[in-house]
């Protein structure tokens, strides 16, 4: 239970067998290797081997290839196995033997190159339907243009053409100004697109065809009068008409081929995203072999590599090192004190779930506390009130097992967590039970005659007696703070801080501890000598923290105020308590919820005709929503009450979570 204890591990081999060895130890899951380029062992050399080097240079440049692939084929591809299948473990399965005889087989390059040639060749034809459109979209607006294009775009040794925009207001001032002058009046043509006469403030497109020997004057003239200059392609010679409809067909012709080239793409996805995937695994696997073992040391004929291992795992791993060569020594020792080491959690399947919990957190050091069995039981019991709904408990009971009996492979890490779910629907259940709540009120509105069965088995009732459930979530609250200060009081203890124990830790359990049996004494709830057990723990408790808040202080006055001043951090409790009314508050909520949702389809039941089919629609998919939204406050604020309130009593965290070389499964199931 707790941290698994480590071996550090040498081993010595020859290069001949580096590659089964470093197959074996990544096939094992078992070994964090070390790097040994900052010890001064054998006097070996720090570079990385040349051949690991050259292997490592090898894998980089195929994954190169399959990030490129994956880029761009991953789009294109349909995968025929779902999101969540996969993620649940549905995916092809294979040996790394069976992955490299793959990899022998496939062309990696070849496939890029044709892939690219897909990919260029689209982008060309894309291109070129843009600039289609956007020809096809000027064309529109020359609309109004009489001439063949070509006087624009070519003119004749006399003549020449441009086309612009310029604001409504402004065209009668242009028309003016291109009459003041006789050779402009004869010897230009303005021919302007139709617009709205009362919206001065639009573009309106105009053409001017003119003489070229006043080429120079006309240009001026309309820079003067507000007309901006568009550009209109050489290539347009005909009339609007002609060139409209060469462009569309154009654009046919393009969208065609552009739909050619991706039923291609589609194809090369289908082709090639399989085996892809296959080889990112497998090269991403050995990628991942080779940069771990490049930090070994290395001779000319030997190689060490330096490695955490369970102590656990150490026998069958040597059973499996060893059967590789005679010519391999492992040698095992227990980690020095200065080593910093690695955490590993290793509780039981019934404490296993939790070690998420402890993982978003910190990992603990080595030599530290695990405190996920420690937080286990109050998360159980603080998720079970805040969903606090038997027939949520088994909807969620339900939904899981029947998740583990469709889901054959699902992985460690996602089962354990969903096994989590699991045994807090049983913690849902009971106290949903004892509470009364069945889909909320379902029982009271719909099931009568369960009425009597429902308040026989309930203890608690949040809706009429809502202090009650406040005051055994405040108990609980008290309890869970003062094991947070036991613990730590316990690991100052092992190290030898008696004293710090006592004062900074035992001293706040007497006092929150006595002023809590004082009170609930003098309220009458506990027998009248438990009032004088109150008054001296709390006493005790005060004077202690007094004289330790001023302990080291030579200045008598200041240990006074010291003394008052850490008296005072006693309301910092008084904030803690209160915090655990959020167990009220989420499950009070969660029964709201679920009588608002009855209620709703109670009133949609009265309905004629099809009333009950409106009623089960709104009661089954609004506790569906309910039973989601409130999972996720369930697992939320409990998180909150163990890592703010809890944690902060004993645990900081801190360890190096133990990261062995794997297999890497992102799109299959890779065994050994």
């Amino acid at each position: 239970m707790g941290v698994a204890r480590l071996k550090k591990a040498e081993l010595y081999y020859h290069k001949s067998v580096h590659e089964e060895i470093a197959a074996a130890l990544q096939e094992s899951g078992a070994c964090q290797i070390i790097s040994t380029a900052t010890t001064e062992e054998n006097s070996v050399n720090s570079a990385p081997p040349s051949e690991i080097t050259a292997l490592i240079s090898q894998t980089d440049d195929k994954l190169s290839d399959i990030r490129y692939l994956s880029r761009t084929l991953n789009p294109h591809y349909v995968d025929p196995i779902p999101a969540l299948d996969r993620m649940l473990g549905e995916r092809p399965e294979a040996t790394m033997n069976e992955l490299a005889e793959l990899a022998s087989q496939t062309d990696l390059k070849k496939i890029c190159e044709e892939v690219r040639e897909i990919e260029h060749e689209t982008g060309d034809v894309r291109a070129k339907l843009s600039e289609a459109r956007m020809n096809e979209s000027l064309l529109s607006s020359l609309e109004f243009f009489p001439y063949p294009l070509s006087v624009i775009t070519e003119g004749t040794r006399t003549l020449t053409g441009l086309v612009g925009t310029l604001k409504a207001e402004n065209v009668s001032g242009f028309r003016a100004a291109l009459g003041d002058f006789s050779k402009f009046s004869q010897d230009t043509e303005l021919v302007i697109a139709p617009f709205d006469e009362k919206d001065k403030s639009q573009e309106v497109c105009a053409a001017l065809i003119y003489s070229r020997s006043i080429e120079s004057e006309v240009r001026e003239l309309c820079a003067k009068n507000g007309l901006s200059f568009a550009e209109v392609p050489a290539a347009f010679m005909g009339t609007v008409d002609e060139e409209k409809e060469k462009y569309a067909a154009l654009i046919t012709e393009l969208e065609s081929k552009e739909q050619e080239l991706s039923a291609k793409m589609n194809g090369a996805a289908d082709s090639y995203v399989p085996t892809v995937q296959k080889l990112s695994d497998y090269y991403s696997s050995l990628s991942s072999r080779y940069n771990e073992m490049a930090r070994s040391y290395e001779t000319d004929c030997t190689m060490l590599t330096t490695f955490w291992v369970p102590a656990s795992k150490a026998a069958d791993l040597r059973a499996k090192i060893e059967a590789i060569s005679t010519d391999i020594e492992l040698v095992m020792n227990d980690p020095a004190p200065e080593d910093e080491l690695p955490s590993l959690l290793n509780n039981g399947d019934t404490i296993r779930p939790f070690n998420i919990l402890t993982e978003l957190y910190s990992s603990p050091t080595y030599r530290g506390i695990d405190p996920t069995p420690l937080l286990a039981p109050f998360f159980w019991i603080f998720f079970g009130m805040c969903l606090g709904d038997a027939g949520y408990a088994l909807v969620v009971f339900g939904t899981i097992l029947w998740v583990f009996k469709k889901y054959k492979k699902i992985g460690s890490g996602v089962k354990d967590f969903i096994r989590l779910f699991l045994f807090c629907s049983v913690s849902t259940f009971i106290y949903g039970v004892i509470s009364g709540s069945f889909f909320g009120n379902f029982i009271d509105s719909f099931v009568p005659a369960l009425i009597p069965l429902k308040n026989s088995l309930m203890l608690v009732d949040p809706m009429t007696n809502p202090m009650q459930v406040l005051g055994i979530s405040l108990l609980i609250g008290v309890i869970h703070l003062m094991f947070g200060l036991l613990i730590a009081a316990y690991d100052m203890m092992r190290h030898g801080e008696f004293i710090d124990a006592i004062g900074s830790k035992v001293s706040w359990f007497l006092l929150i501890v006595g002023l809590c049996l004082l009170g609930v004494g003098m309220g009458g709830m506990l027998p009248p000598h438990f009032v004088q057990i109150g008054q001296g723990m709390a006493g005790l408790g005060a004077v202690i923290i007094f004289i330790y808040a001023g302990k080291g202080e030579p200045n008598y006055f200041k240990k006074i105020i010291n003394g008052f001043l850490a008296l005072y951090g006693s309301t910092s409790y008084l904030g803690d308590i209160l915090s655990y009314s959020r167990l009220l508050a989420l499950g009070f909520g969660s029964a709201v919820i679920g009588m608002v949702i009855n209620l709703l389809g109670g009133l949609a039941a009265d309905i004629p005709y099809i009333g009950w089919l409106i009623a089960i629609v709104v009661i089954v998919g609004g506790h569906i929503f309910s039973i989601a939204i409130n999972i996720l406050g369930s697992f939320v604020h409990p998180l909150r009450l163990q890592y703010v309130e809890f944690f902060g009593k004993f645990y900081t965290g801190g360890g190096e979570p133990f990261t062995p070389l794997t297999l890497s499964q992102e799109y299959i199931n890779l065994k050994a």
